[in-house]
């Protein structure tokens, strides 16, 4: 019991450390506090987009804060450490005073909660939403909600993922209350698979692994691996004989019988010239003859 009491304590004193420091320190983006004990004391790492005005001019701040924690909340020798918040667009509870400090300087609340989204998504974040409740437009109070991108809402990826906040502020009309969430980049849901495709290796790569691997083999399995010289003689006889057969297969095909068509073309043109011939033969007998007997006398005699 003692143990759970002490760490309840713990939780109790921390929880109003925060919100005081948060109602002194929000108009310098107050981004929150660590609180961890020593065996000197207490350590404070206060978290702050603008560390300047924690400080102070010449640590005012710093020692009003130092002195306050000591006696009101009982720190037994406090140190504090300013840290700057490098991203202060992903801080959920600095985006939320920002809000409220534009709502209170006059901007109208739709004007201020669009500019602050733009700002967020702009930062990189994954999603972001904000919501303003109370008395925005009539006596009558309501809420409005300002959305983009994709904002976890149950289940551990919200607890781990999201960052909220809740500030509040006072104008004539009444109170108005702000809540911030933001979804931080660069996380990876419990539902989201990527596939990843296998890298190639270019052509050097792989001849230089074949290069490995050859020498890696011992040499008396790459000389049982060689072929015969009676093989390689083989093979040169038929890589020699392989032009003579192409050179006979050309001239068999010069040698081929021609086609149909062709046999019946050249049918017709020696008959044409045999008869040319024998007309020719037959005007030269004539011719030789001249003044003889005709061809049914043969003797050559004429009758008396």
């Amino acid at each position: 019991m003692a143990a759970k009491k002490h760490f309840i304590e713990f939780g109790l004193k921390y929880n109003s450390i925060d919100e005081f420091l948060a109602s002194e320190l929000w108009r310098a983006g107050y981004g929150g506090v660590e609180l961890q004990k020593t065996p000197i004391g207490y350590r404070l790492r206060i978290h702050a987009a603008r560390p300047g005005m924690v400080i102070g001019r010449r640590g005012r701040m710093i020692r009003q804060l130092t002195e306050i924690l000591a006696e009101e909340f009982g720190l037994e020798n406090p140190q504090i450490e300013v840290e700057e918040i490098q991203k202060a667009e992903l801080n959920a509870r600095v985006m939320a005073y920002r809000l409220i400090a534009s709502i209170e300087r006059g901007y109208h609340f739709r004007r201020a909660a669009y500019s602050i989204l733009r700002r967020v998504m702009a930062a990189g974040a994954r999603g972001c939403e904000i919501i303003i409740k109370g008395k925005l437009s009539s006596q009558r109070g309501r809420s409005e909600s300002f959305r983009s991108g994709f904002v976890a809402k149950s289940g551990t990826p919200s607890d781990i993922f999201v960052d909220v906040a809740v500030a509040k502020v006072t104008l004539k009309p009444g109170e108005l209350g702000v809540h911030v969430r933001i979804m931080q980049p660069g996380k990876t849901l419990p539902d989201e698979i990527k596939v990843i495709p296998p890298e190639i290796p270019p052509e050097e790569e792989l001849e230089e692994e074949l290069e490995e691997e050859l020498e890696e083999v011992p040499r008396e399995d790459r000389e049982s691996e060689e072929v015969p010289e009676e093989v390689r003689e083989e093979k040169g006889e038929e890589a020699s004989e392989e032009p003579i057969l192409q050179e006979a297969g050309e001239e068999s095909k010069a040698q081929e019988p021609p086609k149909d068509g062709d046999t019946k073309g050249e049918k017709a043109r020696g008959e044409e010239v045999e008869e040319s011939m024998e007309e020719g033969g037959k005007e030269g007998e004539e011719e030789s003859n001249g003044g003889e007997a005709p061809a049914g006398d043969p003797t050559g005699e004429q009758e008396n």
